[in-house]
């Protein structure tokens, strides 16, 4: 009966192990495509900051919006990292149930809660180089705010206490053994 059962846990946990492999491989390919695409957007950006005329668009770039959105990529490669780090080390079987990871999920919410922020202010920025501050305010033109960042922070924030509760846990069981 305790074979069995230890069988079962090791089949287990060399599943998980696989599944996290796979999601950080996954992840690292995001990340990198999100990299290409960062970079791309950044230096059309910045061409279209240099010389305005370069490209045919509505909006004019101005140095805010770049560096806005600059602030916004950094953000988002902390929590890309973050990301990648925790399913790293679980696909290794270390103990998910770690500060280290708590911390990190503590550095997602973090990172998703700003990235929202300032998804905020590149849409007030976008809008009023559209049609000029005046106008936006004038014309009872609202900025959008996208939720999505703000929930998810919340709900990674709350998943970092269970993870918190985990540690706390693993600690009490070390201590019984």
């Amino acid at each position: 009966m305790v074979y069995d059962d230890a069988k079962e846990t090791e089949r287990s946990l060399l599943k998980t192990n696989r599944v996290c492999k796979f999601i950080c491989m996954l992840m690292k390919l995001v990340f990198l495509l999100l990299c290409v695409w960062w970079t791309g957007s950044i230096g059309v950006m910045g061409c279209s900051l240099v010389n305005p005329d370069i490209l045919n668009n509505v909006i004019k770039v101005n140095a805010l919006m770049l560096a806005i959105y600059f602030a916004s990529v950094v953000v988002m490669v902390v929590a890309c990292l973050c990301l990648i780090r925790i399913f790293s080390d679980a696909s290794k079987g270390s103990s998910p149930f770690t500060m280290v990871q708590v911390r990190r999920l503590r550095l997602v919410a973090g990172s998703l809660l700003l990235y929202g922020v300032l998804e905020f202010v590149m849409t007030i920025a976008v809008s009023s180089a559209q049609q000029g501050f005046a106008n936006m305010t004038l014309n009872g033109e609202v900025a959008t705010i996208n939720l999505f960042p703000l929930v998810a922070a919340a709900v990674v924030f709350a998943f970092s206490f269970v993870f918190k509760y985990g540690v706390l846990l693993q600690e009490l069981s070390d201590d019984t053994i």
